[in-house]
């Protein structure tokens, strides 16, 4: 096969000057089709809604807001980090079109969108993906007859909680806090604060094993740096008794934290049973020990969500109100109340699985008169439902779990995500939904175009 060596023997005549270069989108490019058939001026209402509520949009630089819609999107529908999207909007001519820049030569950066983003919103995000959805639903591609509902748990982006790792924090936080107050009072909780230290690193060196005399010790050590911290904690809360009001109101709700987190580590020791609604992480409080009786993973850290597949697999979720485990058989008017709210109408069948066997749910649906697909405990069949609509229920229900996992894959960002607050945590997985329906509607809409 002949070989052509142009720009290999003579270098491109243009490779240190300033080079515009044509490309072409394809007609069924994803970031093309969204750029054509999104409704762009509803986004941007929702998008200034929640924006106004942070900054006022009449001052400042003006903001160029399909830009910053655009790149919002293609972050939801990719997970890439602030600084991934910067790049692809400044060098992706897909992303760039997704943007309204195809005659600009204008960027970003990854400041201002994680500002833009911020403004909008866990609410905000939710408000987006429900246009989303009442586009899919204009189309055809899907509408309000099935709701297939699940929970599932957004794990936290915490470390493995573990009590003599809190116990260590909580003891070096507060130093920070007696630093801060006043010398005499730190120079008190220094000195604590070493003896802390020293018997953690027993813990950590001389109780390894599963042995039951290392375990026994380690027991026995960890009463005694739970009694440390808590006299810490004590010492503290007496100096700052002392202080004014606005001392008291910048420090004793970090007070009344730790000491809630160290009563809880206190009652595992005395009774070997960690206590409901237990708080695993000194910076993410909404996260907690889900029990979920799973195969390989008994246990998940993080915050429990309602997950609703639509008809043809579109998605619509939110954060259960309660923190940490519950019971799935009372769910139900939750359930349809975020249903009705996104949907603007209630659905005709409800499907759920063995979980959702329950008094109220039950009661919830027939007061409504919705019909009902929950799978009964310790029955086969599905009483009350013809045959075809069984064998719906029953696919439905495996498509659930299909769903689930769709969010949960890397692409997305559910699990796990790159946030350091839990409204964070919120927003990206209201984002990881978002940016699935859209690859779902860029999927049928190429699918009618062809």
């Amino acid at each position: 096969m002949s070989t052509r060596m142009d720009g290999i023997l003579q270098p491109s005549l243009f490779s240190n000057s300033t080079l515009r270069m044509d490309v072409i989108v394809q007609k069924n490019n994803r970031y093309r089709v969204l750029a054509e058939k999104l409704p762009w001026p509803k986004l941007g209402e929702v998008a200034n809604i929640h924006r106004a509520k942070h900054v006022d949009l009449n001052l400042g630089r003006p903001l160029d807001l399909r830009l910053h819609l655009g790149a919002y999107i293609a972050q939801g529908m990719n997970g890439w980090t602030d600084r991934e999207t910067e790049e692809m909007v400044a060098l992706n001519a897909g992303v760039r079109l997704l943007c309204g820049l195809e005659q600009s030569s204008d960027t970003t950066d990854h400041t201002s969108i994680e500002s833009f983003r911020s403004q909008i919103g866990a609410a905000g995000a939710a408000d987006l993906n429900r246009i989303v959805v009442e586009v899919a639903k204009g189309e055809g591609f899907t509408d309000a007859k099935l709701c297939s509902s699940d929970t599932t748990v957004q794990e936290a982006p915490i470390a493995y909680p573990t009590e003599v790792g809190h116990m260590k924090n909580i003891a070096d936080k507060l130093v920070g806090i007696g630093s801060k107050i006043r010398k005499g009072i730190s120079d008190r909780i220094k000195a604590l604060a070493e003896q802390a230290r020293k018997t953690f690193r027993e813990i950590r060196l001389f109780t390894r094993g599963k042995k039951e005399k290392a375990i026994e010790r380690k027991k026995k050590l960890g009463r005694e740096l739970q009694k440390k911290v808590a006299k810490m904690e004590r010492l503290l809360r007496q100096e700052l008794a002392q202080m004014g009001s606005q001392a008291q109101a910048k420090y004793e709700p970090l007070l009344d934290l730790y000491r809630k987190m160290l009563s809880q580590i206190r009652q595992w020791h005395r009774t070997g049973f960690h206590p409901d609604g237990k708080i695993i992480s000194l910076w993410l409080t909404d996260a907690r020990a889900i029990t979920r009786d799973k195969v390989g993973r008994a246990t998940e850290f993080g915050r429990r969500w309602i997950i609703s597949k639509l008809t043809h697999g579109y998605i619509i979720g939110t954060v259960c109100k309660r923190l940490g485990s519950g019971a799935d058989s009372s769910l139900m008017p939750e359930i349809l109340s975020h249903f009705e709210r996104t949907m603007g109408e209630e659905p005709k069948l409800m499907v759920y699985d063995r979980g959702g066997d329950g008094n109220k749910n039950h009661r919830t649906l027939k007061e409504k008169g919705i019909r009902n697909a929950i799978f009964r405990k310790g029955k086969v069949s599905q009483p009350g439902l013809g045959r075809n609509t069984a064998a719906k229920a029953r696919r439905e229900r495996a498509l659930s779990e299909a769903t689930i996992a769709t969010i949960k894959n890397p692409r997305y960002g559910f699990n796990k995500p790159r946030a350091r607050s839990s409204e964070s945590c919120v927003l990206k997985g209201q984002m990881a939904i978002m940016g699935a329906n859209l690859m779902h509607l860029t999927r049928d809409w190429a699918a009618v175009a062809t």
